[in-house]
């Protein structure tokens, strides 16, 4: 491949990762075509892209996106699995299709900078989703403050109780002595 091609690989890579903090590398060798076009298809639905990549045009666009360190577990076939929610979000998607393709193996991926191996990779798929993180927040901050009003409101209500049972009890001896 003349140089002009290779850099011409290597930017239309770039573009593609462009916004990417986070990439996972795979190992796509021996996946029928059905397959490939179901997880593509699987993968698109959850707005994740895959992206086959030549491993030097590929290190040197990863490295230019600043996502450093990739070129170690790029070797033999590999393909880009980016975008999405978070990639813990891509990770349990890979996971899960991991299990019904068998010949799809996680290699790695670069989080925000970091390499991480196989193992970290796929450690990622058991951590909540950003979702899940986000509602566990929301739910820590708005609890005390639920719990306080409630607090707040509940001698309140025990004297609204109080008076109206006290006005029911005198509007029913009103009209007795009427």
């Amino acid at each position: 491949m003349s140089k002009r091609i290779k850099n011409l690989v290597s930017s239309e890579i770039e573009k593609r990762l462009k916004g990417a903090d986070s990439v996972v590398v795979v190992d796509y060798i021996g996946i029928s075509a059905n397959d490939t076009n179901r997880l593509r298809s699987k993968l698109r639905a959850k707005k994740v892209r895959m992206t086959v990549i030549p491993n030097a045009q590929g290190s040197r666009a990863l490295d230019r996106v600043g996502l450093k360190g990739a070129e170690k577990i790029l070797s033999g076939t590999n393909a880009l699995v980016y975008g999405g929610e978070s990639v813990v979000d891509v990770v349990k998607e890979l996971v899960e299709q991991a299990k019904e393709i068998a010949k799809l193996r996680i290699k790695g991926s670069v989080v925000e900078g970091q390499l991480l191996d196989k193992g970290a990779t796929e450690a990622l798929a058991k951590m909540p989703s950003k979702k899940e993180l986000q509602s566990m927040v929301v739910g820590q901050i708005t609890g005390p403050g639920r719990k306080l009003a409630g607090q707040i409101v509940g001698p309140g209500r025990t004297i609204a109780g109080q008076i109206k049972a006290l006005i029911e009890k005198k509007e029913k001896e009103s009209p007795a002595a009427a």
